[in-house]
This record gives structure tokens, C-alpha cells and sequence, in this order.
């Protein structure tokens, strides 16, 4: 058996090398979380919960043109 010390890393290096990889993993988690919680909250045009809003967005607007328009033709009659 030999008697030489093997070669030990130095304790800056180690802490060093942790630190950027604990930095590189906060970018990529921040990056994915960014990402999932742009397709959560944006429904698609094809979800059937998209299609409801539209379609009662659809009724309000026609209702609230027919009741303007009959405001509107009221109050030539006046």
C-alpha cells in the first residue's frame, strides 16, 4: 500500500459547482412554471368552456344591441 493522499477537492470548488447548478435549476423550473401557467390560464378556442363564454358573450351582445335599438326606436315615437 501506498501512503499518498489522494487528491481532495477543494471546499470553494464544491460549493462553487452547487451554487451554479442550483442556479441553472431555479432558470429551468422558473422557465417551465412561466410556460404551464401561461397554458393554464389561457383557455383554448376549443375547449368547451371557451365555447360557453363565447357563445353567452354572443347572447349578451345581441341583447344588448336589441335593447338599444329599441331605446333608440322609442324615442322616435316620443
Amino acid at each position: 500500500m501506498s501512503n499518498q493522499p489522494y487528491p481532495q477537492k477543494d471546499s470553494n470548488e464544491e460549493t462553487v459547482l452547487g451554487w451554479k447548478f442550483v442556479i441553472i435549476v431555479g432558470v429551468l423550473s422558473t422557465i417551465f412554471l412561466s410556460f404551464f401557467y401561461l397554458a393554464m390560464s389561457q383557455e383554448p378556442d376549443y375547449m368547451p368552456g371557451a365555447q360557453r363564454k363565447a357563445q353567452q358573450q354572443k347572447e349578451l351582445s345581441q341583447a344588448a344591441s336589441s335593447a338599444s335599438s329599441e331605446v333608440a326606436t322609442q324615442d322616435h315615437h316620443q
